[in-house]
């Protein structure tokens, strides 16, 4: 039988876990997700939901997570009772086995397929990846299906071959995209550290007086032009001090306005690098400032389509300030499926108005 070029064939449930990562495009640590399949298995609506660090909370989180997805899959025009195949992913903990973690998952797996079925969802297949091993949880054949490895890359039976010449990649793990932009161990950085305390209370000084916080403002708006100039030419890193006052500085709505004017397409990976040096520079106790950094950080990641970056940094800013605007609106933006070039034409006639008041 010819089969098509285009024509992803998946001949194992093997097969069927070892396509996760190419499918979303990264590894989802610590996830629960639902496929949709199209009529390449890969096309389809696709949803990834964080399975937290307490197993006490994953039976609601399941419940949650499976409402959300038949809405989300009705939305891209697929009927309530589509097709669906569920993923586990979690690493092992310290002193559990892959074994055992599976076991721990397997309930939820068991909620989920109860949940999507309430929903007229048709749950196809569950399985779990554990420690570069899956298992599938329908099988009912003692012995089968559990802890199998995934099929190596040069395997005859993998179908990673399939995928890279249908241009399909399997991307990074969530957590070394996030290691990106988490704060170094301020062990490490003293003199950043008393460069946070004293830029900060400089900050909070100068904003106590009148015309403090309009003074504040321009001092930061000139670091940023210089900032972005910097690593226009090359620049990898600040001063510390430099460093400092900017990320006190874009705790001020306006400024961080005015970082989001670095994207345009030449500006994109400059202002991308700067604002994951500043966003590791929020060490403790200053992590809470690196909110508006991981925004505008997403901001720049979605006009470089990397979705998932910018995911993974709007999650981290929520988590953190459930209640910052920007991050939220970004990330309902990016979840609905909008074109950044239209946030990018809104931002572009505010930067030629503050250039008309200048």
């Amino acid at each position: 039988m010819n089969i098509p070029e285009n024509k992803l064939t998946i001949n194992s449930l093997a097969n069927l876990a070892e396509i996760l990562p190419f499918m979303l495009g990264h590894y989802p640590d610590d996830s629960i997700v639902f496929h949709c399949p199209g009529p390449n298995f890969v096309d389809g609506p696709s949803m990834t939901c964080p399975l937290p660090e307490d197993p006490a909370t994953w039976q609601q989180v399941a419940e949650g997570a499976a409402c959300n997805f038949i809405h989300y899959a009705q939305d891209k025009g697929h009927g309530p009772d589509c097709n669906i195949v569920i993923y586990l992913c979690r690493e092992p903990r310290p002193g559990q086995t892959a074994e055992e973690t599976a076991d721990l998952l397997r309930p939820v797996a068991d909620r989920l397929v109860d949940a999507l079925s309430e929903h007229r969802g048709v749950p196809q297949q569950t399985l779990s990846l554990v420690a570069g091993r899956w298992w599938a949880y329908a099988c009912d054949l003692p012995g089968c299906c559990e802890g199998e490895l995934l099929p190596a890359l040069d395997d005859p039976t993998s179908i990673t071959a399939q995928l890279i010449r249908l241009g399909y990649s399997p991307g990074r793990r969530t957590r070394d995209i996030i290691a990106d932009f988490q704060p170094i161990d301020s062990a490490s950085a003293p003199r950043l550290l008393q460069a946070l305390k004293n830029e900060g209370d400089n900050y909070s000084h100068q904003h106590a007086h009148p015309g403090g916080e309009d003074a504040s403002l321009a001092a930061t708006r000139v670091l940023l032009e210089g900032a972005i100039r910097d690593f226009r030419n090359s620049a990898t890193e600040l001063a510390d001090d430099i460093a400092a006052r900017l990320i006190h500085g874009l705790q001020d709505n306006h400024a961080r306005d005015h970082a989001f004017e670095f994207a345009e397409d030449d500006d994109l990976p400059h202002a991308r690098r700067l604002w994951t040096y500043l966003a590791r520079r929020c060490v403790h106790p200053y992590t809470d400032n690196a909110v508006p950094l991981l925004t505008t950080l997403a901001w720049v990641a979605w006009r470089q389509d990397d979705k998932i970056t910018a995911r993974l940094a709007l999650r981290q800013a929520l988590n953190t300030s459930p209640e910052y605007a920007m991050a939220d609106l970004l990330h309902d933006a990016i979840n609905t499926g909008a074109d950044p070039l239209g946030l990018l034409d809104i931002v572009r006639a505010e930067r030629a108005e503050r250039l008309k008041r200048a």
